[in-house]
């Protein structure tokens, strides 16, 4: 095998890429940029809030800016309310997921609520004579 000087003593290169692999995975990168770009222009689009849309008096409400972990139940547990009442309020169902960032209401329960009685429930499935 005979060197070239000019070449430093390094074989010739083809003019092809090193690795295939290389040339397949640069579309993927670039799209998982582009991705990530997109989403996080995204959840800062949706975290400025227009002025004009909020109520002033928003800050009185009670509620609950949902951490990583957290689940509704536990939510409402800490907060002494019952999970089904945390869902109704925030229009969730038992399978919905939650997010970290996602803020939940917590309004108390109204003390006027009447809650049925056995007698009512009773009356309602006696057929009435």
């Amino acid at each position: 095998m005979t060197r070239s000087p000019s070449r430093g003593g390094r074989p010739a290169r083809s003019g092809r890429p090193r690795s295939l692999l290389a040339l397949i995975a640069v579309p993927f990168v670039l799209g998982g940029l582009l991705a990530s770009k997109l989403a996080a222009a995204s959840s800062r689009r949706r975290d400025r809030a227009p002025a004009d849309r909020a109520p002033a008096d928003r800050a009185d409400e009670p509620s609950y800016r949902v951490e990583l972990g957290d689940t509704v139940s536990e939510i409402a547990i800490r907060h002494g309310l019952p999970t089904a009442h945390v869902l109704a309020q925030n229009g969730l169902s038992w399978k919905t997921p939650i997010f970290p960032g996602q803020l939940i209401r917590l309004d108390p329960i109204p003390d006027d609520l009447e809650w049925p009685t056995a007698e009512t429930a009773d009356r309602r499935r006696a057929p009435s004579e």
